[in-house]
């Protein structure tokens, strides 16, 4: 039985996993880091020699791997912690390659519907309102301007030189998830935009937590 769903929908760098961990523990839901599935593929393509291009063999590893998160919220591939990898360079670099594919993504949508199943979920990642949890309780999509993205990722990786390219590298991760033909990144009208630019992960995790809870409890 699938239970109530927060979905949050965003570009790279708006703070999606920060913000679904908090309100995850604040209601007491699991939490789904969607693209650490697409992460997963991506590891094991690369170190099988898979290319990026070839959708039908990456959706077969996809398919085939055994892929998920432990108690810890660690991510597994056949059994192997990953959860270091998949932020490598390397894997943030072709994971978008990756996910456009169709095929990839159809094979990674039991996984991440079968994680609905028994209890409340807040799940991040770029299609989720729109197509793997069209259904959810709360659908929400969160935004910051690009210097604002670009200043938190510089941030995250102790690299405040490095703003300029890492803008450029989230500029053209955008152009490539707004416009991939299978469930690209997008506003659909029954979201809520939070523009998180300025506010602190307490603020946007209020904003949400409220906002799914008058869902819940109409009146």
């Amino acid at each position: 039985m699938i239970g109530p769903v927060v979905t949050l929908d965003g570009p790279a760098g708006a703070g999606k996993s920060t913000v679904a961990r908090e309100v995850a523990r604040r209601l007491g839901y699991r939490h789904l880091d969607t693209g650490a599935l697409y992460r997963a593929v991506t590891v094991l393509a690369l170190r099988r020699g898979v290319a990026m291009s070839d959708g039908a063999a990456l959706a077969a590893l996809a398919r085939d791997a055994r892929i998920g998160f432990d108690a810890a919220g660690r991510v597994r591939v056949e059994g192997e912690d990953v959860s270091r990898e998949i932020r490598s360079a390397a894997v943030t670099a072709a994971v978008s390659a990756v996910a456009r594919h169709a095929a990839v993504r159809t094979a990674i949508l039991p996984l991440q519907r079968a994680f609905a199943s028994g209890g409340g979920m807040v799940a991040e990642g770029r299609d989720l309102g729109t197509v793997v949890f069209p259904d959810a309780t709360t659908k929400v999509f969160l935004d910051a301007t690009l210097p604002e993205r670009a200043e938190r990722r510089a941030r995250e990786l102790a690299r405040p030189e490095e703003k300029g390219r890492l803008e450029a590298e989230l500029r053209e991760r955008d152009r490539q998830d707004s416009e991939r033909e299978t469930a690209p990144l997008k506003l659909a009208p029954d979201m809520i935009y939070v523009d998180t630019t300025g506010l602190t992960v307490a603020e946007v995790c209020e904003q949400i937590v409220a906002l799914h809870r008058s869902r819940l409890h109409p009146g």
